[in-house]
């Protein structure tokens, strides 16, 4: 689970249980799923659309090609206005509005006054279906992007995630930042990547979800009205092969004109799919969730052998990725990398307590509500979600994990943590 990340959000009337009878939902004839709450306490409504394509999606060809994509819609106009017209048009209706690519999907939101919800979804509808970037404009996009390449190869944490994923998926469609290659986003042509928009931007490989002080009955007329004309077209199509099998640690050392080190170890993790998620999130929030986990504890506080450190779990359509990360001087990472290991041979062989499992769970369901205020944020992740595994995971999230015994969490830790097979990647000083 990654609430940070996602940046979801919480409604105040939502209840442990669930949410279902708050939902309207309907699918248009083209396929098109919709997914409207009514909020009132703030006059505002928030739109997000989530494309069931992301860098999964890709060929070696296309690398890069979804993220590019996503800049084009965002800022290169459409058949009736220009990116400057587009901007402005935002602007003029108090808009904010934006989009994220993963490797399983690409999302785009958009936030207003509710009394600018028909200009919200003509606008919308105008970015998602009559895009119209011109090659001149294209090619400026691409600027930005390389720019955003640039920046990640500089940052010590990028680089040393996209090291790792590259090693440790092999061939698996996650292997690959989502970035791209400067090499591929500079020579694409334009013409691919527009065959690539018109092939998988179809209302049916679309979830919309629209939060907000809004009626749900006059808001899905609304929708038809702006969204139902579009035909449907191919169902998206993952490009899938299984990680490796690991059964030693490999090691990945990357030297960059700084002044710490960064330590990362990493192994695979279950799909979304699989009950072993949530007792991971427990284990993940146990061992490196702030000053209170631990990791902390035992490598800084105890040992003082890091700056800082944690422990995550990433879930993913398919196989998720589950890591250590610490921020230390270089002479420690043996010593980091020793006591790391020990740490998890002590959960597989001891597991955790009752009471560590109570914490944890108190510590996730909080900051689950907590973070379900704002209504950009719910509609943001009840999309993203419901484009790889279904929005029910994230409305039943809080009970999934209530429901969970310290046996199961001790019997997930001892099935997925390993101290002698995983990837070490380390970015050091020169």
């Amino acid at each position: 689970m990654r609430f940070a990340i996602i940046m979801i959000g919480l409604l105040l009337l939502i209840s442990v249980s669930g949410l279902t009878s708050d939902w309207q939902i309907t699918k248009l004839d083209n396929g098109l799923k919709v997914m409207i709450m009514e909020n009132h306490q703030v006059p505002q409504v928030n739109i997000s659309t989530t494309v069931k394509v992301g860098a999964k999606n890709e060929t070696d060809f296309f690398h890069g090609a979804t993220h590019l994509l996503e800049h084009l819609i965002l800022f290169r106009g459409t058949e009736e206005m220009t990116g400057e017209e587009l901007g402005d048009a935002m602007k003029a209706h108090g808009a904010y509005f934006n989009g994220y690519t993963s490797a399983d999907w690409t999302d785009f939101v958009i936030s207003l006054p509710r009394e600018n919800l028909d200009f919200a979804l003509k606008i919308h509808a105008d970015m998602l279906f009559r895009s119209d970037f011109p090659k001149e404009e294209m090619d400026k996009e691409r600027q930005a992007v390389l720019e955003e390449i640039n920046i990640s190869e500089d940052s010590p944490t990028s680089k040393a995630y996209w090291s790792t994923l590259k090693e440790l998926y092999g061939n698996h469609p996650y292997s690959r930042s989502v970035l791209g290659t400067k090499e591929r986003v500079k020579n694409i042509p334009r013409d691919s990547v527009y065959a690539y928009y018109k092939r998988y931007y179809a209302p049916n490989n679309m979830t919309m979800v629209i939060v907000g002080d809004i009626d749900a009955v006059r808001t899905i007329e609304k929708v038809r009205e702006y969204f139902g004309d579009f035909p449907s077209g191919w169902e998206a199509e993952d490009i899938y092969a299984p990680p490796p099998k690991r059964d030693k640690v490999s090691e990945i050392k990357i030297t960059k004109d700084i002044n710490q080190a960064y330590l990362m170890m990493s192994t695979i993790g279950p799909k979304a799919d699989s009950p072993d998620q949530f007792p991971l999130d427990i284990m993940a929030n146990l061992l490196g969730s702030g000053e209170s986990s631990r990791f902390w504890k035992k490598l800084k506080d105890e040992k003082g052998l890091v700056y800082s450190a944690d422990f995550n779990f990433y879930t993913s359509k398919y196989e998720g990725i589950m890591f250590s990360f610490a921020t230390l001087d270089p002479a420690n990472i043996p010593a980091a990398e020793e006591a790391i290991n020990e740490i998890l041979h002590d959960v597989i062989q001891n597991g955790f307590t009752e009471r560590e499992l109570r914490k944890a769970k108190n510590s996730i369901k909080t900051d689950y509500y907590l973070s379900m205020e704002r209504g950009l944020n719910m509609a943001d992740n009840y999309a993203q979600y419901d484009s790889h595994i279904g929005y029910q995971y994230i409305e039943n999230y809080p009970d999934s994990i209530e429901i969970i015994t310290l046996d199961r969490l001790n019997t997930a830790a001892k099935k997925y943590l390993t101290t002698d097979s995983y990837v070490k990647t380390m970015v050091v000083p020169k």
